[in-house]
């Protein structure tokens, strides 16, 4: 029975986003979970990182050299004249800042540059804006010499068929940071489902 119960919660864990989807009316294209140290050909960066024993896309800042700045996914054989929806846990490291003159901003752009996310506002939240005081985090996460608090937020794009070209959608991630050391973000549990 030991056994059985937790063998029993990772197969449901596994279909629900399935049968989720199913129940809909849609039919999954395709699921990226980054469990090796290479994500698949249709990302364009393709490192992944361990956060929480678990592996994703990432890391990314778009001031440090170490690290890329964006990820481009290629979707292909889209069924003609429909739209797709794409779901991903993306995953705030550090000390992003919401609103105002110094926001932090993560994009979504899609083929010819269509702009699907404009993002300012961030669940990481600080008590005195003291990296070592997060409030509501996923958990701590050691980045370069620090340990960092990150939180996971389930995002989810609407594509219509519009924006699609021959079957085919480009949709680059980009986040754009004011910390240097302080701010990254990856991406993990992607799931592209037809309209």
């Amino acid at each position: 029975m030991k056994r059985i119960l937790p063998a029993l919660i990772i197969c449901l864990t596994c279909t629900l986003p399935y049968a989720a989807h199913a129940a809909e009316g849609r039919q999954v294209l395709k699921m990226y979970s980054f469990e090796k140290k290479k994500a698949p050909e249709q990302w364009s960066a393709r490192k992944t990182f361990v956060i929480n024993a678990n592996r994703c896309l990432g890391l990314f800042n778009d001031r440090n050299k170490r690290y890329p700045s964006s990820t481009t996914l290629t979707i292909r054989d889209i069924p003609q004249d429909k739209g797709i929806d794409v779901s991903f846990d993306m995953i705030f490291v550090g000390s992003w800042d919401s609103e105002g003159k110094l926001a932090d901003r993560f994009i979504v752009t899609g083929n010819d540059g269509t702009e699907l996310l404009n993002m300012t506002a961030f669940p990481c939240t600080l008590i005195d804006n003291d990296d070592s005081k997060p409030v509501g985090n996923n958990g701590l996460v050691a980045v370069g010499e620090r340990e960092r608090a990150y939180w996971i937020k389930r995002m989810k794009l609407e594509i219509p068929a519009s924006a699609i070209k021959d079957g085919e959608a480009n949709l680059t991630f980009k986040g754009f940071l004011t910390g240097r050391k302080t701010e990254f973000w990856a991406m993990d549990n992607v799931m592209i489902s037809v309209r």
